[in-house]
């Protein structure tokens, strides 16, 4: 991963394949991949938070009949690094036929909201 545009501190990579989430926010992940694969067949992207497997923001992409070109896209908010920094990563996986696959696209990440920590107790008043 090559970062494009990056403004702040919240996200920045770690090596070439995860993201690191700064603690305190809720954040909108977005991505678009497009790839080139063997005819008929097709790719996944799971996105992982903190290693583990995100199944509801999966995306199976077929590539269509006699075709080589297929595309995914997926937009979801996490909490996961509401009180500690949180590691995104996406997989890629493909059927054993494929021998070759070209894929390029862009991810982004923005942090909505600053979530607060501090547990706050309602006092009424008398």
């Amino acid at each position: 991963m090559i970062p494009i545009f990056q403004e702040g501190t919240q996200i920045h990579l770690n090596g070439n394949t995860e993201i690191i989430l700064a603690p305190g926010y809720l954040y909108l992940i977005n991505y678009l991949l497009l790839a080139t694969t063997e005819p008929d067949n097709y790719m996944q992207i799971v996105p992982r938070i903190n290693g583990t497997l995100q199944l509801l923001y999966a995306f199976l992409a077929p590539a269509g009949s006699g075709s080589r070109n297929t595309s995914a896209a997926g937009s979801f908010t996490t909490n996961a690094a509401a009180t500690e920094e949180a590691r995104l990563s996406f997989s890629l996986t493909y059927p054993p036929e494929v021998e070759n696959i070209d894929i390029s696209g862009a991810i982004s990440v923005t942090p909505l909201i600053k979530i607060s920590t501090q547990n706050t107790q309602f006092s009424p008043r008398t």
